[in-house]
């Protein structure tokens, strides 16, 4: 059985409607109709997975943008169910990773119904399958100027302290980072973010000099670290972020946790129903 949990969740009401309208048509047209709820102020994304539960649901789909999604992860609570994802926002990150773009697409992909078992990353009571970035981030970088990106790029760098897989600790001076799982810009040979490897990557971004800001500044908007000089690259299955305290973890802008703070893989937690355009 499908449950589909639509949220609104920051998109224009009418334009919500609109595909809410064009969602269930496909559904039925793809013959992969089910119980269908809408996030409310007196049902939250927690209480539609629970009553998915209660009434035996097997696959949890999620209708709208990637907080949604990370809310529904969050919701899970340990339950073995079958994860889908319909974006509602064309700039889904989640939905580029997933390998779709629009209703469309999402609706064609749960309808295909190709499962792949992906790790599952924890972070402060929260899940994610995504990313998570600290200091100099690429989305404090995609919505600055040409002339504040540069100044954020040759600011001083910071000694980050982290102790890795409860074995050894490094301090390391950067900029700021990344922990990754999975990206939208990861390709299917890149051994960096797979999440089906049962690690997670940490990449620290050094100082770099103004020639190698402006040849890899579209790199690091991008979060693709690894092409960047002189980055440091650690694979691993557990993370602690000890040192500078009160340094925030965001994810897409998004504070989740702020040092000091721990991040591990499940590895193959999750049954995700994925595209064939897939990052990974």
């Amino acid at each position: 059985m499908y449950y589909y949990i639509l949220d609104q969740n920051g998109l224009p009401l009418d334009k919500f409607e609109k595909l809410q309208t064009e969602l269930s048509g496909l559904l039925a047209e793809f013959k992969i109709g089910g119980e269908t709820a809408r996030v409310t102020p007196l049902r939250s994304v927690q209480d539609l997975v629970d009553t998915a539960s209660q009434r035996g649901a097997k696959t949890l789909v999620a209708c709208g943008t990637d907080d949604t999604f990370n809310m529904m992860l969050a919701a899970l609570k340990g339950r073995d169910f079958t994860l889908g994802f319909i974006p509602l926002d064309e700039n889904s990150n989640l939905g580029k990773i997933l390998g779709m773009s629009g209703v469309f697409e999402g609706v064609k992909t749960i309808a295909a119904r190709r499962l792949e078992k992906i790790d599952l990353a924890k972070i402060a009571g929260n899940y994610f399958i995504s990313f998570l970035e600290f200091g100099v981030t690429s989305q404090q970088l995609k919505s600055a100027g040409l002339w504040q990106s540069l100044k954020l790029l040759s600011s001083e760098a910071k000694a980050f302290t982290i102790r890795v897989d409860d074995s050894y600790t490094v301090t390391i001076k950067g900029l700021g980072g990344l922990v990754a799982n999975i990206r939208s810009n990861s390709a299917k040979n890149e051994k960096i973010a797979n999440p089906t490897d049962g690690h997670l990557d940490l990449l620290i971004l050094e100082r770099l000099n103004k020639m190698q800001i402006l040849a890899h500044r579209n790199d690091i908007n991008e979060g693709i670290l690894e092409k960047v000089p002189n980055t440091s690259v650690i694979k691993c299955r557990k993370i602690e972020f000890l040192e500078p305290r009160g340094t925030a973890l965001t994810m897409l802008g998004r504070i989740v946790a702020k040092f000091p703070a721990s991040v591990e893989i499940i590895p193959q937690r999750l049954k995700m129903i994925v595209g064939k355009n897939r990052t990974f």
